[in-house]
């Protein structure tokens, strides 16, 4: 894992999300979107997960694979608005794809880490719903 900054908020964070994290649904997840996509997201290490995801570009990219022309401009430049903006478009996708909203996420859980797992759990049931319709990426 890469050395980072000490922040106040997320101390013990990390450990108690390392412990909870799921490398079997990580592993399946993030092999579907490198499929989708042709990125490569780590899945052992969820701060590397969500660091490979922050920019929400390749979050976007798989909505549009998943239905196409769904996110109409995907933000390129990389400043915390466009990165959020990406997230939220993305997030907003998940509901209106069918995924429960209890399996959802918003966009700090993504961007600040707050809630890495809830990413994967949002991610992991969108391929099942992509599935149930008969998607397969």
């Amino acid at each position: 894992m890469a050395n980072r900054p000490f922040h106040p908020s997320s101390a013990g964070s990390e450990s108690k999300m390392a412990t909870k994290w799921d490398k079997e649904t990580a592993k399946d997840v993030c092999a579907w979107i490198q499929r989708a996509t042709g990125a490569i997201v780590p899945s052992d290490d969820p701060i590397d997960f969500a660091e490979a995801l922050k920019n929400g570009q390749t979050l976007c990219q798989l909505a549009n694979k998943i239905q196409p022309g769904y996110i109409k401009k995907i933000n390129k430049m990389k400043t915390p608005f466009m990165m959020m903006e990406n997230i939220g478009w993305f997030s907003d996708f998940v509901r209106a794809f069918g995924v429960q909203q209890e399996y959802g996420f918003v966009t700090v859980d993504l961007f600040e880490k707050q809630n890495v797992i809830q990413v994967l759990i949002a991610l992991k049931w969108l391929k099942i719903e992509a599935e149930k319709k008969g998607i397969k990426l």
